[in-house]
């Protein structure tokens, strides 16, 4: 995977990015016709080595106000590059970021989106129609502020961490509400597959929510986006909810916990495992004196999510051994 990175600088600081640029990670570059003051420079790179590079641009340059950088991702070149790197393969934190804001902010498309996959999620659980519900899954746009939450706790940027979070708390509550106000039309049948596939409680759920969140993180960092899609198959976030609104409208509230308890179980574990992934991955702060403080915080988080993930572990067991013979 490659990466072509256009840098507008100061004529001034040409001689300056020359000795930048001669580096062996760079697989090419060249210089754009300049204007008024500016320089273009495009450097082709590999994926792995893009945010080397941004890092360095940045210190050097990044106080001019004409500085500027654009990131593009490169589907192909020519001719191919076949030495092969054992590196991590990741795109850089820039872009990362960019992917990530967009998750961390409620607007009307959220809204949307929210209100049609809980009507959609609803129904199918109510017919028993698991295609319907695959559907629902994968138009919810609950992932996103997840990965944004796990992103935010590993680079310590606590503000972005709570419009996250905000964010996703937004969409449950959303979720729940109107698959309330639909459970009050609708008379729903326990014995129904799909509401028993979301009131029991298992270790299992917890095993498939740590490797989905694994896989979905690293196709993120990667920039293998269109991997999420069977991520958020695979990832039971808005379904559990859902029945969860339609058990409390059909006053059977135990189950209407218990299938809470299941979304809480996937979002503690995909959280966990976003944070183990994102660090694996080697995303930091940007300098280090912010590395310093996000590490703490991020040790902060995978603490707390380990305990949460602890606590839901002994109330599995509770459920299993002792509740359900009760």
């Amino acid at each position: 995977m490659y990466r072509l990175i256009e840098v507008v600088i100061a004529k001034k600081d040409n001689e300056k990015i020359e000795n930048i640029l001669n580096n062996r990670n760079i697989l090419d570059y060249w210089r754009e016709e300049s204007y008024q003051d500016k320089i273009i420079y495009k450097i082709l790179t590999k994926t792995e080595y893009s945010q080397i590079l941004i890092d360095r641009l940045q210190k050097n340059f990044s106080k001019d106000d004409r500085f500027r950088i654009v990131v593009l991702d490169v589907e192909a070149t020519v001719p191919i590059e076949e030495k092969k790197s054992l590196k991590k393969i990741k795109i850089s934190r820039e872009e990362i970021y960019s992917k990530i804001i967009s998750y961390s902010e409620i607007n009307y498309i959220y809204v949307i989106m929210m209100i049609l996959s809980t009507v959609i999620a609803a129904f199918g659980i109510i017919s028993n129609n698991i295609p319907v519900i695959i559907g629902a899954m994968v138009i919810a746009p609950l992932l996103g502020p997840n990965i944004a939450i796990s992103f935010a706790s590993v680079i310590g940027d606590v503000e972005l961490e709570k419009s996250a979070f905000k964010v996703l708390s937004a969409g449950v509550l959303i979720a729940f509400v109107f698959s309330f106000l639909i459970g009050l039309f609708y008379h729903l049948d326990i014995s129904n597959p799909q509401i028993i596939s979301r009131v029991s409680l298992n270790v299992t759920e917890i095993v498939i929510a740590v490797a989905s969140g694994l896989a979905g993180v690293l196709a993120f960092t990667a920039g293998a986006s269109e991997s999420l899609v069977g991520v958020m198959v695979a990832i039971s976030l808005l379904p559990p909810v859902v029945a969860s609104g339609l058990l409390f409208a059909n006053a059977d509230y135990f189950y209407s916990l218990k299938s809470f308890m299941l979304f809480l179980e996937n979002f503690v574990s995909l959280n966990l495992a976003g944070i183990l992934m994102f660090t694996y991955q080697g995303i930091k702060a940007k300098n280090w004196w912010e590395e310093k403080k996000a590490k703490e915080h991020r040790k902060k988080a995978m603490f707390i999510w380990a305990l949460l993930l602890l606590v839901l572990v002994l109330i599995i067991y509770l459920d299993r051994f002792y509740f359900e013979k009760i």
